[in-house]
This record gives C-alpha cells, structure tokens and sequence, in this order.
C-alpha cells in the first residue's frame, strides 16, 4: 500500500466518525427535545386548570360538627365523571372542615374505591378506620352518616342512594346504633328523633 492510499482510508474513517459524531447528536437533540416538550406541556396543562376560574367548580360539603351538620363550599378543579366527583367529594369530607373547625370525623380513613350499580347506587369503600376511629354516641354517627350521605346527593345528579362498604365488606354497624347492612337512604334521609 502506498501512502496515498493509507491517507484515504485514514480520511474515510475521520469522515465516517465525524458523521456517527453528528448523527448522534443531532438524534440526542430530537429525542431530549420532543421529550422534554412533551413534559413542559403535562406540566402546563395541570397548572393551567387550577388558575382559570372556569375550569373550577363548587361542591357542597356536609360536615358533622357538634350536634348538627356544618355545609361548605369548596371549589376544585372541575371533574367531568361522576365517579371522579365523588371519589373528589369522599376525600373532601374525610379532610374535615376548614380553619380547624374539630368535626366528628373519624381520623386517618382512606377512600378505597367508589362505584356505582346498576340501580344507581354508590358504594363508599372505606378503610377500618372509618369504624375502628369512631367515637361517639347515635346522633354523631346518625350527623356522620348523614353528612356523607347529603354531600353525595347534593352534588351528584345521578344518585339513587348511598351504601358504605369497610375495607370491601358490609358491616352491620358503624358504631353499634345504626344499621350499615342496608343503603343509607332510609335512614337519613329524616331528622334524628332526638332533635324533634
């Protein structure tokens, strides 16, 4: 081989590494910018509901406090399915009323599932301690009771009755004065005896 023909080759892998070179930039570049653009507008469309007051709208709470049932307004970022509603609605209630206002709430339940059935009726999944942190006499479960049960009616269109489930199974009781074996409807849907 001559000399010339050891520069060429030479010259041709120079040109072929150069063009790797490139290449591998100029894809690194289209694949961290498609990437990174499609993540600034996941972030754009989370924060951008939150600041147009048109995208929020208003639900109504019933919370338990003392002896009788406080209501609150809420606004949240607007939610188009019912059961992203009241899985939205559960968590709002299990939070309390605001500015400290103590609720006879039990502390530390967790929203499991919500669904509905055919007859319309949701089914509320709670965690334990829905029933193992309760403390209180028939008017606080009957006002606990109640209070879940208004604050789904009221905000849901679609809502025949309400059945709520413990850790995914019927319950006779909540705190041994009420009867969760059956919907809540009947039962709250009047005033409590005592208040009469």
């Amino acid at each position: 081989m001559d000399n010339r023909q050891v520069n060429i080759k030479k010259l041709s892998v120079i040109i072929l590494l150069v063009c790797l070179l490139l290449g591998s930039a100029i894809g690194g570049y289209l694949y961290f910018s498609k990437n990174f653009s499609k993540k600034r507008q996941a972030v754009e469309e989370i924060v951008q509901p939150i600041t147009k007051p048109e995208d929020l709208f208003t639900l109504r709470i019933y919370y338990p406090v003392d002896s009788r049932l406080q209501i609150e307004e809420r606004r949240l970022p607007r939610r188009t399915k019912e059961i992203a509603i009241a899985e939205t609605l559960v968590e709002e209630f299990l939070k309390g009323p605001a500015g400290g206002v103590q609720s006879n709430i039990p502390q530390n339940v967790r929203l499991l599932s919500i669904y509905k059935d055919g007859d319309r009726i949701f089914y509320i999944d709670l965690s334990d301690e829905f029933r193992r942190n309760f403390h209180g006499d028939a008017l606080i479960e009957f006002l606990l009771l109640k209070g879940l049960y208004e604050s789904l009616i009221s905000n849901i269109q679609d809502v025949q009755d309400v059945k709520v489930l413990i850790e995914g199974r019927e319950v006779d009781t909540l705190g041994g004065h009420l009867y969760l074996s059956y919907p809540l409807k009947d039962m709250v849907s009047g005033e409590y005896e005592s208040e009469r």
